[in-house]
């Protein structure tokens, strides 16, 4: 076989054996690292199963932002950044992280008494990395809109998961609607970029939804900020903005509220809630 086209196939196939050989490798691994946590029902899992995401969306955008032309390779980064961003956050936080502070006010609690918490320090961070990816997407306006989309977008898969199979059972669902807008506005490259994550997604989604790991805030986070930046590239200003005002209704209603309780407490959200994993 000619060496050029083994290096071709090595390039490609790169990325799907992280993936495969991530989801394999990681219960032995996980517990010879020791990420395992007590999920909801206090059951030890492994946890930190969105690193498999992480590590496969690295290599596969960092790929596609090497080969892309000119015109794409903004796109490709902007995948690059948000997903490595947020990952990385994420797993910071799952690592390091502590369960007493709980919500922007709690954080913010504990950074008045003169704690910086892991939380505050994503939250911080998320902004900064969403920044630097909406810049490369827009330019005014469009830029903080698309900012706060992102950041809020990825904040707001960590708070749904909460419960096996919710959180990412949502950004599937979430996905199909936005690959189909994608499509049919002509943004086929971004319906690429976001459908190789939910291909990933499907592949991880039967361990999380079965209780038997936790993808942790390095994949809720990873899902949210790609289909954020999903959002802020394919969508125009106004969409972007009403999705904007969608997201800061629920981040408002979820300092107030449980979002677990609230959806226990609703039958219709209760059956939809017990179709994406078990309770």
């Amino acid at each position: 076989m000619d060496g050029r086209l083994i290096v071709v196939v090595l390039f490609v196939a790169l990325p799907f054996v992280v993936l495969l050989g991530g989801i394999g490798a990681f219960p032995v691994l996980s517990r010879r690292w020791g990420w395992l946590k007590p999920n909801y029902r206090g059951r030890i899992v492994p946890c930190g199963y969105g690193v498999i995401w992480w590590a496969f969306c690295t290599v596969l955008y960092a790929e596609l932002a090497w080969v892309a032309s000119a015109e794409a390779r903004p796109l490709a980064l902007a995948f690059l950044g948000v997903a490595f961003g947020f990952g990385a956050l994420g797993l910071v936080d799952d690592l390091w992280g502590s369960a007493e502070a709980k919500g922007l006010r709690g954080h913010l609690r504990a950074l008045r008494q003169g704690k910086v918490t892991t939380g505050f320090l994503k939250a911080v961070g998320g902004v900064a990395v969403a920044f630097g990816v909406a810049s490369l997407l827009g330019s005014g306006w469009g830029v903080w809109i698309g900012t706060l989309v992102i950041a809020l977008m990825a904040n707001a898969m960590n708070l749904l998961d909460m419960r096996p199979g919710r959180a990412v059972s949502v950004f599937l669902v979430l996905s199909v609607v936005l690959v189909v807008y994608l499509l049919r506005t002509e943004q086929a490259l971004t319906a690429a970029f976001l459908g190789f994550l939910m291909a990933a997604a499907l592949l991880l989604r039967r361990r999380d939804a079965a209780g038997e790991a936790m993808m942790g805030d390095v994949g809720s986070n990873l899902l949210g900020g790609v289909l954020g930046v999903s959002v802020v590239a394919g969508f125009p200003l106004w969409g972007q903005a009403v999705m904007l005002a969608l997201l800061v209704a629920l981040h408002v209603v979820a300092e107030r509220i449980s979002l677990s309780q609230w959806i226990e407490s609703v039958p219709w959200a209760r059956r939809l809630d017990r179709m994406t994993g078990v309770r």
